[in-house]
C-alpha cells in the first residue's frame, strides 16, 4: 500500500523522534538562488529507518575537464559552490529488518569478489579450460545513485529542496498495478516524505518528474532495486540465478540545457531540443568508464561496480537454476541495463551475445513470443545489440562463455585474459561533440585466464 505523507504528517514524525527543531518553514520561490543558499538548514537529524535526500545543485567535471552544471539527490547538504557537490547518493539498503545500512555491495553478508570478479569454484574437467562457479557466494558491488529495498522492508524517504525552484521525488511504477508513488511538489526549503511497501523484485527508476525530462537530464534520477533476501541470487524467487549481478545506469548529459538552468531560466524542451553532448555509464565516460586513468581508486571503482569479468564456464539457458553436483551454478551473470535519460541507446556487446528475460520488470516468455504494439519482438532470446529506450530497464544474461568463434588452437593457448568491448550504436553517442567516439557510452567485458585464478 502507498501513502505519500505531507508537511502535517513529517511534522508528527519529527517530533515522535525529538526532532521537532529541524522541521523547516515552507517559504515562498524566492526570486534569485543567492536568497536560498544564503540561509539553508542543516543536516536533517537522522530518523532511523528513514533514508535522507537532498536536493542540491553544483558543478560536475566532464571527462574532457568541463564543468557542467547539475542537480541531484544527494547524501549530504551542499550549496552550489561547493567544490565536492553531493549530487549522487551512495548504495544504501533498506532491510526487512527495518533498517537503513550504507553499503556497495549486496548481499550484505557476502564475500566481496576481488576487484569485482568472482572466483570460481574449481575447473570443470569435462570442459578444458572451463570452472565451475559458486552458487549463492559472492556480493555485487553497486554503482552510486542505486538503493536496494528488500522484500518485505518498508521504503521511508525524507526528501529536503535546497534549490530555487519547487521539485518532486517519484519512484516509477512502483506502486499497485505499476502506479508512480511521489512527494508531490517540495517547495523551496520544504522537506516530504514518501512511505510505501517494498514492491516486487525488479529495478524502478526515481527521478523529478517536474519539468519532464529536463530535472532527470539534469541529474535528479536514480535507481531503486528491490531483492527478495530469501532468494538473493535470483531475479526474483523461480526466475533466473546468477553469479553476480552489475547495474548499468545510462545517461546523457545536455550541457545547453545546464547552462540555461544555472542562469536561472526555466528550460522548455519543445523551444530548445536537447542536443546531449556527454554520454555516462555509471557516471562516467571514455576512458574514465573504462578504468584506465591514473585515479586508482576511480580505476578500482570501475572494476568493481561496472567492468564485467569472470571466468568462462559451461552455460544452458534451459537451466539458468539448475545446479550440478558440486552445487556449482552453469548460469552467467546478470547485467541490469537501465535508461533514465532521453536518448535511445543500443548496447552492443562484443565476445558474447546477453540473453535478455525481463523489461521494465516484465518476464519474458520462453515460448509463443510476440511482437508489441511498438514493434518489439518479447521473447526470450540471445541479442547481438539490447536495444534501450529511455525510462526503460532490461535484466539480461552474460553467459561468460568461450565464445564461439575462438578455435581450439587459440582458446587452449591463451595465458592472458580477453578483454571485449561493449559501446552503444546508437548515433548520438557516437557523433557528440563532433564525433570524439569512444568517448561516450562505453564499457568492457573481461574473461579471465585459467592463468589469473580458478581455485577461489
Amino acid at each position: 500500500m502507498s501513502e505519500t505523507v505531507g508537511r502535517t504528517d513529517f511534522l508528527k514524525l519529527g517530533a515522535a523522534a525529538g526532532l521537532a527543531a529541524a522541521a523547516l518553514p515552507l517559504l515562498q520561490q524566492p526570486s534569485a538562488r543567492a536568497r536560498v543558499s544564503a540561509r539553508l538548514p542543516l543536516a536533517l537529524q537522522s530518523v532511523p529507518g528513514v533514508l535522507d535526500l537532498y536536493i542540491n545543485e553544483g558543478y560536475l567535471k566532464m571527462v574532457d575537464d568541463s564543468l557542467v552544471y547539475h542537480r541531484g539527490f544527494g547524501d549530504r547538504p551542499t550549496v552550489l559552490q561547493d567544490a565536492n557537490p553531493s549530487l549522487r547518493t551512495v548504495p544504501k539498503v533498506f532491510t526487512v529488518e527495518g533498517e537503513v545500512v550504507e553499503s556497495r555491495s549486496y548481499p550484505l553478508d557476502a564475500e566481496l569478489p576481488p576487484r569485482g570478479t568472482p572466483q570460481p569454484k574449481s575447473p570443470d574437467p569435462a570442459n578444458p579450460g572451463q570452472f565451475f562457479v559458486r552458487r549463492n557466494y559472492w556480493a555485487s558491488y553497486l554503482p552510486e545513485r542505486t538503493i536496494v529495498a528488500e522484500v518485505g522492508s518498508t521504503v521511508r524517504f525524507r526528501v529536503q529542496n535546497r534549490l530555487a525552484k519547487t521539485h518532486a521525488f517519484t519512484v516509477h511504477k512502483a506502486g499497485p498495478g505499476g502506479t508512480d508513488l511521489t512527494t508531490g511538489p517540495i517547495a523551496p526549503n520544504a522537506v516530504a516524505t514518501l512511505e510505501f511497501s517494498c514492491p516486487p523484485p525488479g529495478t524502478y527508476i526515481y527521478s523529478d518528474p517536474t519539468n519532464t525530462p529536463v530535472e532527470r537530464v539534469l541529474g535528479l534520477f536514480g535507481v531503486l532495486l528491490v531483492m527478495d533476501p530469501v532468494a538473493p541470487w535470483d531475479i526474483a524467487p523461480g526466475l533466473a540465478s546468477f553469479e553476480r549481478q552489475w547495474v548499468w545506469i545510462t545517461h546523457a548529459v545536455e550541457s545547453n540545457w545546464a547552462e540555461l538552468e544555472a542562469a536561472g531560466h526555466t528550460v522548455n524542451p519543445l523551444q530548445t531540443p536537447a542536443e546531449p553532448r556527454y554520454f555516462t555509464l555509471n557516471g562516467r565516460s571514455g576512458f574514465e568508464s573504462l578504468g584506465i586513468t591514473e585515479d586508482n581508486a576511480l580505476n578500482l571503482a570501475s572494476e568493481e561496480e561496472t567492468l564485467i569479468s569472470g571466468f568462462p564456464r559451461q552455460l544452458d539457458v534451459r537451466q539458468f537454476g539448475e545446479g550440478t553436483e558440486l552445487g556449482s551454478l552453469r548460469g552467467g551473470q546478470l547485467v541490469r541495463l537501465i535508461n533514465p535519460g532521453i536518448c535511445f541507446h543500443q548496447m552492443h556487446f562484443h565476445g558474447n551475445h546477453l540473453w535478455t528475460v525481463r523489461r521494465n520488470n516484465v518476464d519474458w516468455p520462453r515460448h509463443e513470443g510476440f511482437v508489441d504494439p511498438d514493434g518489439h519482438v518479447v521473447l526470450q532470446q540471445w541479442e547481438d545489440v539490447v536495444e534501450l529506450e529511455p525510462m526503460d530497464g532490461k535484466d539480461c544474461i552474460l553467459p561468460i562463455k568461450r565464445p564461439p568463434d575462438a578455435i581450439d588452437p587459440v582458446w587452449f593457448a591463451r595465458t592472458t585474459d580477453w578483454v571485449y568491448p561493449m559501446h552503444c550504436h546508437a548515433e548520438p553517442s557516437q557523433t557528440a561533440a563532433g564525433g570524439l567516439y569512444p568517448g561516450g557510452l562505453v564499457g568492457h567485458w573481461t574473461l579471465k585466464s585459467p592463468n589469473t585464478g580458478g581455485t577461489g
